[in-house]
């Protein structure tokens, strides 16, 4: 399964931020990093593996496309999403 958005903040933020919906003390869900790059960032959680992945969007240069992939489906993942466009708003 792959859900894919776009978000007005840099690729580093935006994996900065789903760090923390994994691993922070206000953690939503919990998580160990399997692998990250400057583009991605992967996680395995208790029912398996989920990669978050950013680029420039081809279409809006300014904007961050971010794509989430699992092998299956991942009820936080639309949690997941939302926590990182609701973190918009905050400032690094």
């Amino acid at each position: 399964m792959t859900t894919e958005t776009t978000i007005s903040r840099p690729g580093d933020a935006v994996l900065r931020a789903a760090r923390d919906f994994f691993q922070a003390p206000g953690r939503m869900a919990d998580a160990w990093i399997e692998s990250e790059s400057d583009t991605h960032v992967s996680f395995c959680t208790f029912r398996g593996n989920l990669a978050v992945g950013v680029s420039p969007d081809p279409a809006d240069p300014g904007r961050t496309r971010v794509r989430v992939t699992t092998l299956r489906e991942e009820g936080l993942v639309p949690r997941l999403i939302t926590f990182l466009t609701s973190a918009e708003a905050l400032v690094d």
